[in-house]
């Protein structure tokens, strides 16, 4: 078994910023994802119609972007090489049947190929595994080192260094699977100490569940907005997701539930919270000619508690994990704090910090 420099658990845009700037400092990278693909909850689903079009729609994350300096570079090289494009500087405001036109002004960028371009544009030259589930972990012996990771697929991997980029429950669940009476156990790791983001930090992390919705439509809506934030007890969110797109593309909308609906509704089917958010979205919006739609339950959204400072790394321990869960900066997590999260544990990790 070839032993990576790193091993990665999460290909989410935090993983993939910490494994780019990883490699680049040399150290031989493998990413594992339980998903098809990688960007997390950057994610773009794809629905073919009858007549063969193709629909993206961003049913995940919103949009990105770019207050600091790094992220501004990467957001601004993206729509100079054509895969990424400011879709907005605003987002417009309905309550009680009246929209107020946005007035915000700061641009809020989305690719046209949808938000998993920017996932995979971060994941050019790394090696990914994909639809791996990391089910336990474990240490190898004391002369070695390391961590070994084993998946539900009966598959196993060793390296040198273990970082995590999952959610925070997942991680903890995670870290619970290593045997607290082995010689090798990681006790620090379980039962706290003070470093930023350490694994009883981890605890009190918190998530707002999402219940989205993406729908094609037949015809388009009468409205000059792109994006719409309803004053209203079911939804709290709405895109014309053909905006994004180029010319041409087929009427779209995402619906994004509020957090007290989606936590209300959480454990019931897409089948039986759909029509709830369709009729939500023509409360607000009229009467709307569905050709298809389909719906996705988040359960780790957005975070509502965030642990403190950028990431956590243990260099005694070789482990440390980064996510939008950390708070490395002041304006709240976004798909920016992933990447501000998963770029500051690299320059840890590899010494440049």
């Amino acid at each position: 078994m070839t032993q990576a420099d790193v091993l990665v658990v999460g290909a989410g845009l935090g993983g993939l910023a910490f494994a780019q700037d990883a490699t680049r400092a040399g150290l031989r990278v493998a990413l594992l994802d339980k998903a098809r693909g990688v960007s997390g909850r950057a994610a773009t689903r794809r629905v073919t119609l009858p007549d063969g079009q193709e629909v993206r729609l961003d049913h995940g994350a919103r949009f990105f972007t770019a207050r600091s300096d790094r992220a501004r570079t990467l957001a601004e090289s993206g729509v100079r090489d054509g895969w990424n494009a400011v879709w907005t500087r605003g987002v417009a405001r309905w309550q009680a049947g009246q929209v107020t036109p946005p007035d915000d002004g700061h641009p809020r960028y989305a690719p046209p190929a949808g938000m998993s371009a920017l996932g995979r544009t971060l994941a050019r030259g790394l090696d990914v595994s994909t639809g791996v589930t990391v089910t336990s972990l474990s240490r190898l012996d004391a002369a070695q080192g390391g961590w070994r990771v084993h998946s539900r697929e009966g598959q196993s991997w060793d390296g040198a260094r273990l970082v995590l980029n999952i959610p925070a429950p997942q991680l903890l669940a995670l870290l619970g699977t290593l045997d607290p009476g082995s010689p090798d156990a990681v006790p620090a790791v379980l039962h706290g100490h003070d470093s930023e983001g350490a694994a009883w930090q981890a605890g009190p992390v918190t998530y707002d569940p999402c219940w989205a919705a993406g729908v094609i439509l037949r015809h388009d809506l009468p409205a000059d907005w792109r994006a719409l934030r309803p004053d209203h007890p079911v939804l709290e969110w709405i895109a014309r997701e053909h905006t994004r797109r180029p010319d041409g593309a087929p009427p779209a909308l995402t619906l994004h539930a509020t957090p007290a609906w989606s936590r209300a509704n959480l454990e019931r089917t897409p089948e039986q919270v759909l029509p709830d958010l369709l009729a939500a979205a023509q409360d607000i919006l009229g009467p709307l000619d569905v050709a298809q739609a389909f719906a996705h339950r988040w359960r780790y959204s957005i975070p509502a508690v965030t642990a403190p400072g950028p990431c956590h790394w243990d260099a005694a321990l070789s482990l440390g994990w980064c996510g939008d869960w950390f708070t490395p900066d002041p304006h709240g997590p976004r798909v920016e704090s992933a990447l501000l999260s998963g770029w500051a544990l690299a320059r840890r990790v590899t010494g440049t910090d």
